[in-house]
């Protein structure tokens, strides 16, 4: 591979700030906005974004355009009766998740009575019609829905998200490592669990030690239903070991499947996103979309550029990122939302890029008219087919079975990113690529 050096523009200079990542913008940042589990929801003309607290009850931050983010505190100053009885030692509220009917609003969360124990609890608090400029008033804590018990279930009552499938049925998708991620159907009107529903299991993270995974969002596009999770462990900064995988279902009751076809149950997964230093551990968010319709994903990554606390590096903070829909309808890590590529008065891909496959140390790879490309003494070609770019790449173990990347082209066809038939992600920008300012 050979390395090279991107100097990446600095964006919308009062609230971004960026340094040197090995792929540019991959440490793009609110400058005021460090979070864990960040969940985002459009509601009305505004962004509301709920967060993991220290130990108030449920932190606020509100955005009109996604690049400023008001913070407004919690969203009431006493936390629930029931829950100061199961979690005296007032521990933080974990993961809030919303999620709108109408005008009304409610906000699913979660707390654990010790970091580390799986007796946990998931609440619900509901607003019949929030108002930003009156953020507190109009709560309703509608108590607990589900919990576990340590030393009794096989499962970890925290990281709940709900999503509504075709049928208007709603489910709640929770969990992490104690046997897995599990779903539940709940009841519309209420927001409750629905009488006599039943969890049942949909994912777990068979490769990794202790089956860790956590922070489940399932979405619907495109005749699928996409369970988003974050495997690995968080909250150690830079040592953190978050990384965000996706599976799919035809039905909102999965099975979920990984690219290569086996269940999320058995250790099936996709990659979507990893660590590209300074930008650690990706993971523990949601999935969202705009005015627009279009898709984004929020979730927090940890800063190794900044202290965080003692000796431990790596700040946890807010990043929220386009998504791209490949052709084969999986979805890829765009650019960060608050920046946008201006297009180049050069027409076609011809040139000098930067690419990245697997999250690892990208490669300055030149591209010729011809549609022949050179990365240090590998030579392979391109097409550019609509808004797709097609690499070949020779292999030395099976010289008839090229690596293929399939990537797409942003519309300023400076940037792409796809996945080779693996299944791994392959990002590419070009070197002389400039940004808007936001």
């Amino acid at each position: 591979m050979v390395s090279t050096t991107f100097e990446p523009i600095l964006v919308h200079e009062n609230e971004l700030a960026s340094t040197s990542a090995i792929f540019p913008y991959d440490d793009l940042r609110y400058e005021h906005v460090d979070v864990h589990d960040p969940s985002v929801v459009r509601y009305g003309s505004e962004y509301l974004m709920f967060a993991t607290s220290g130990h108030e009850f449920v932190p606020l931050w509100i955005s009109k355009d996604l690049k400023d983010w008001k913070f407004v505190g919690p969203i009431q100053e006493a936390r629930p009766e029931w829950l100061d009885k199961a979690v005296p030692q007032h521990n933080s509220i974990w993961a809030p998740a919303p999620f709108v009917i109408g005008k009304k609003l409610r906000v699913y969360y979660c707390a654990s009575q010790k970091f580390g124990s799986n007796t946990s609890f998931i609440g619900m608090i509901e607003n019949d019609q929030f108002d930003s400029s009156k953020p507190t008033k109009g709560w309703v804590d509608k108590g607990k829905l589900i919990e576990s018990e340590a030393g009794k279930d096989t499962f970890n009552a925290i990281d709940p998200d709900v999503f509504a499938d075709k049928e208007g049925r709603q489910w709640m998708v929770y969990g992490s490592y104690w046997g897995g991620l599990y779903q539940i159907e709940l009841d519309p009107e209420s927001g409750l669990v629905k009488k006599g529903a039943k969890w049942f299991h949909i994912a777990s993270n068979t490769g990794d030690r202790g089956n860790p995974l956590e922070a489940p969002c399932v979405r619907y596009h495109g005749g699928y239903y996409y369970l988003y999770v974050s495997y690995g462990l968080a909250a150690q900064g830079v040592r953190s070991t978050y990384r965000l995988m996706v599976g799919r279902s035809k039905t909102s009751d999965g099975p979920f499947l990984g690219f290569d076809g086996k269940p999320m149950t058995e250790g099936g997964h996709t990659d979507v996103l990893k660590s590209s230093p300074p930008m650690f551990a990706p993971g523990g968010g949601n999935m969202f979309q705009d005015k627009n319709g279009e898709w984004y994903f929020a979730y927090h990554y940890y800063d190794g550029s900044r202290n965080w606390h003692g000796d431990v590096w790596g700040r946890p903070t807010l990043q929220i990122r386009k998504v791209v829909w490949g052709s084969d309808g999986w979805p890829l890590p765009g650019l960060p939302a608050s920046i946008e590529l201006v297009k180049s008065k050069t027409k076609g891909v011809s040139g000098k890029w930067l690419f990245q496959a697997d999250f690892l140390d990208p490669a300055e790879t030149s591209f010729e008219p011809n549609g022949t490309m050179t990365q240090g003494k590998l030579k392979g070609s391109y097409r550019v087919d609509g808004n797709s770019l097609i690499l070949s790449w020779p292999r030395a173990d099976a010289p008839d079975q090229p690596w293929i990347d399939r990537l797409t082209l942003d519309e300023t066809q400076q940037f792409a990113v796809g996945r080779n038939q693996s299944g791994v992600v392959v990002r590419g920008i070009k070197v002389d690529a400039k940004v808007r300012k936001l």
